[in-house]
């Protein structure tokens, strides 16, 4: 055998190795993260049968050599890596919702309960869970069995197996199609570990889906649960009590989010827009603020006497405004009148 023939064999026996391994670390990226083959292509910069051939190990049939596609596919899988959230895109205002959401989220945490949160819609309840399963994360991420959070959206109509495929993504543990095999994957992982399971707009979950979610806070690994969502939330288990009798027995407290006071809607207003309202005479500036925050207040479908301030169609009309997107709101009488008397209460 001559050297170069040696070198070579030596060489396609290194990215052979380097070819099953990468094989394997795609295999279990797909399963764990939900992206389908396309997916995986598209984000890669390859043709959806390129990755099919590889995967399949015959991608001979299409190219001389992988190095340059596991080169591709490990340095994205090594930039996207799974693993939980631990960051969420804006700050947060410190508001009664918030302080309540950190201090339910809290309580899940030294031993397996169950939490049902709900408030009026635009309340930023997503938002603000997000951050606690971010915030959580980043501080015990360094430890290997330190505590966990995850969040999960479920979506109008939802089914038992769709919302299982969701935690286990969210968790990072291994997609399938059966519910008992996910739930096995998630009992392995968490095994050592206190973990939360957040999941948002659970007013859309049917009896089968909350049954489902049951065994993952009675049996291995002894999650807690926190459901949030609209009204129509702590209204379905009064409604299905029968039905969800388990669950009224396991649930801890149902905690109703107080909504943004009208002194917090001003401390955003003038955190968001002060340079601007300075410049204005002060009765035209107050009278902006109220203006803004009318705009912003919505009648309570569930209550109807009572109404709220909508903290996304507040903070909608600040970006518009500071993005110069649309003129200042309109000083109208009414805002006028609530200006004046702020001014007389002073």
């Amino acid at each position: 055998m001559t050297q170069d023939t040696a070198l070579n064999k030596a060489k396609l026996a290194t990215e052979a190795a380097a070819n099953s391994e990468c094989i394997a670390r795609v295999q279990d990226y797909l399963a764990r993260t939900g992206l389908a083959i396309p997916d995986l292509a598209r984000r890669v910069g390859y043709g959806r049968s390129s990755i099919s051939f590889f995967l399949a190990g015959t991608y001979h049939n299409v190219a001389g050599t992988a190095v340059h596609l596991v080169a591709k596919l490990n340095a994205f899988m090594d930039a996207h890596p799974v693993a939980p959230l631990t960051r969420v895109m804006g700050d947060l205002y410190d508001t009664a919702n918030v302080r309540k959401i950190h201090e339910t989220f809290q309580k899940l945490l030294p031993s397996p309960v169950a939490y049902v949160m709900y408030a009026p819609p635009g309340s930023q309840k997503s938002f603000v869970l997000e951050h606690e399963v971010a915030r959580l994360n980043q501080a015990e991420m360094a430890d290997s069995v330190g505590s966990r959070a995850f969040y999960v959206y479920a979506r109008q109509g939802i089914r038992p197996r769709d919302l299982m495929r969701r935690v286990a993504i969210a968790c990072g543990c291994r997609v399938s199609n059966d519910v008992d095999t996910m739930l096995t994957g998630i009992r392995f992982e968490f095994r050592n570990q206190r973990a939360v399971l957040a999941v948002d707009e659970a007013q859309h979950l049917s009896i089968d889906c909350f049954e489902t979610l049951r065994e993952l806070l009675d049996q291995p690994p002894y999650f807690s649960l926190l459901f949030a969502g609209s009204h129509d939330l702590p209204r379905k288990f009064d409604e299905f009590s029968a039905t969800l009798e388990q669950w009224n027995s396991r649930i801890i407290d149902k905690v109703r989010l107080p909504g943004l006071e009208h002194a917090e809607a001003v401390g955003i207003i003038e955190r968001e827009i002060g340079e601007l309202l300075r410049a204005r005479q002060p009765h035209k500036a107050k009278a902006m603020v109220e203006t803004l925050i009318a705009g912003a207040t919505s009648r309570d479908a569930f209550s109807k006497n009572e109404s709220y301030i909508n903290v996304r169609t507040l903070t909608n009309a600040l970006n518009q405004i500071k993005s110069a997107q649309l003129p200042p709101a309109p000083v109208t009488p009414a805002a006028h009148q609530a200006a004046e008397k702020a001014e007389a209460i002073q």
